[in-house]
């Protein structure tokens, strides 16, 4: 009955919002594409995304937009179904009081309606937390086996998972013997390592890289501190002095810099995720590819030195807003750069999205070891990908027509602008999840219920990849919905559950 309930509630939030590429589902796509290809001519299109998200979107992408849709719409009614047995081993009031609450978040049921690591995320995320609440119940090898394959597929999914490993050590917390828990936080750390040695080992024999996720030196701190608190600066350290150098030499004289009349300053000071994306391919060309961005962690990690309360108040604020903002989605389809306003000169464009420049000067997923590829521009807004081999342009030309095929087989019906906007404020009007978060916790100093130990984990893990996630990036809601149900659970258990009496020891 509660599939059969989520299925119709997801088919009538499609009237309002089809099934629509979400964010960043074109470089999932073109990892997926790399991973397939016989040979992998652009690794660093496969090595900067974790695998399950592009696989899966190409497989329901090809599959039609119908089956695509579909395939979503059960993806959600499983996820509340996951949700809901979490919630039952609690207590049956719990268990019911989830479900209802779930059904009704109007931000969770959007999540499903964009193709991206958001709803496989969400989904990956509730499956994750049924079999640790089984692993709760009961702690044995095979249940613990379980939930480390869980964290497996959630890092491949997003690799910011891997920061619930601090989890792991509650496997030896409680009573009995010391070898038998042992035993299973073995079993866990088996099943949770093997299959990331195993995708990091095709990415060494694929790719000539040994790693999950490449990219961790450019984005965990520098992302923040370069892009989001725009702390990076010359004056942070050496490595930053280097950077600084390798800016004005190897970026600065290209276009779109040139022409728009970019200065050091500028490139340290405007916040440009356009930049930072050139930073990729700056460090391979002037550090060399084996350095995997190491010299660029050194230059985030100069900067958070440099600016510790920059950093740390801009990872709060991020981190409240991930647990505030709600989910929304677009109305309306919008033309991007509709009023073609003039910047710097009349004949300049004013680059889109309030970024100092249109777009940044190499694309970071060309980068490879021997740099084949190379972007060539032919006026301050004009540029092309060209590579001296036939086959790798070739190679690179069915990337392109892949991917833009599989973006234009989304369904193309005509949105229900109303149900569109009633949905788009019921988010606004849901409690957030901090608001689930407070209630939780002053149910629980009021009231102490039993049976707290699978919400409490559920909620620190949530907590975790939220707090993880603002380490590196800005926030979106887009980041803590998926993890939102484990607050209303603990929220659920704190006023529903049956309080123990500390005098009598009796249920009350």
């Amino acid at each position: 009955m509660l599939v059969g309930i989520a299925l119709a509630e997801y088919a009538i939030v499609s009237l309002a919002f089809p099934l629509a590429a979400g964010r960043d589902l074109g470089t999932y796509l073109r990892a997926s594409f790399e991973l397939r290809a016989d040979e992998v001519v652009l690794p660093q299109a496969l090595l900067s995304r974790a695998p399950v998200t592009g696989v899966v979107s190409e497989g329901l992408l090809a599959a039609g937009p119908l089956a695509a849709e579909a395939a979503m719409g059960l993806l959600y009614a499983l996820s509340v179904l996951c949700w809901w047995r979490v919630a039952r081993k609690v207590g049956a009031a719990p268990g019911l009081a989830l479900a209802a609450l779930l059904l009704a978040y109007p931000g969770y049921v959007l999540l499903f309606h964009r193709l991206a690591s958001d709803a496989l995320y969400a989904a990956a995320f509730a499956l994750a937390a049924l079999v640790t609440a089984r692993l709760v119940e009961s702690r044995t090898p095979g249940r613990a086996a379980a939930v480390g394959l869980a964290l497996a597929v959630l890092v491949l999914v997003r690799p910011v998972s891997q920061i619930l490993i601090v989890l792991a050590p509650l496997l030896l917390v409680g009573r009995g013997a010391w070898r038998p828990r042992l035993g299973t936080l073995a079993a866990f750390a088996a099943a949770a390592v093997a299959p990331l040695l195993l995708w990091a080992g095709h990415n060494a024999v694929r790719a000539d890289d040994f790693t999950v996720v490449r990219g961790a030196g450019h984005g965990l701190p520098l992302y923040r501190a370069f892009v989001v608190d725009q702390i990076v600066s010359p004056d942070n350290g050496e490595a930053s002095r280097e950077l600084a150098r390798a800016v004005q030499e190897g970026l600065l004289p290209r276009e779109p810099y040139r022409a728009y009349r970019i200065d050091l300053d500028t490139v340290f000071t405007s916040g440009s995720a356009r930049m930072h994306e050139d930073l990729i391919g700056l460090s391979d060309r002037t550090w060399g590819w084996d350095d995997d961005y190491a010299h660029l962690a050194r230059v985030g990690r100069e900067a958070v030195g440099a600016h510790p309360g920059s950093y740390v108040r801009g990872v709060a604020r991020d981190s409240w807003r991930l647990l505030w903002w709600p989910v929304f989605l677009p109305e309306a389809e919008g033309e991007a750069d509709a009023s073609r306003r003039l910047a710097r000169s009349a004949q300049l464009p004013e680059p889109s999205e309030g970024q100092p420049i249109p777009s940044a000067s190499v694309s970071g997923f060309i980068s490879t070891p021997d740099g084949r590829f190379r972007e060539v521009w032919t006026s301050p807004t004009e540029h092309e990908i060209y590579a001296d081999d036939p086959s790798d342009a070739a190679h690179l030309d069915r990337m392109n027509r892949r991917v833009d095929d599989l973006l234009g087989r989304f369904a193309d019906r005509e949105q229900n602008t109303e149900l569109a906007t009633w949905l788009n404020r019921a988010s606004r009007w849901f409690p957030r999840p901090a608001v689930w978060l407070v209630f939780a916790l002053v149910a629980i100093a009021v009231r102490r219920p039993r049976g707290l130990a699978t919400p409490l984990v559920l909620a620190a893990a949530a907590l975790l990849v939220v707090v993880g996630t603002s380490l590196a990036v800005p926030a979106a809601a887009e980041y803590s919905t998926p993890v939102a149900p484990a607050f209303i659970l603990l929220a659920a258990t704190g006023l529903l559950r049956a309080r123990w009496r500390q005098r009598t020891g009796r249920l009350a």
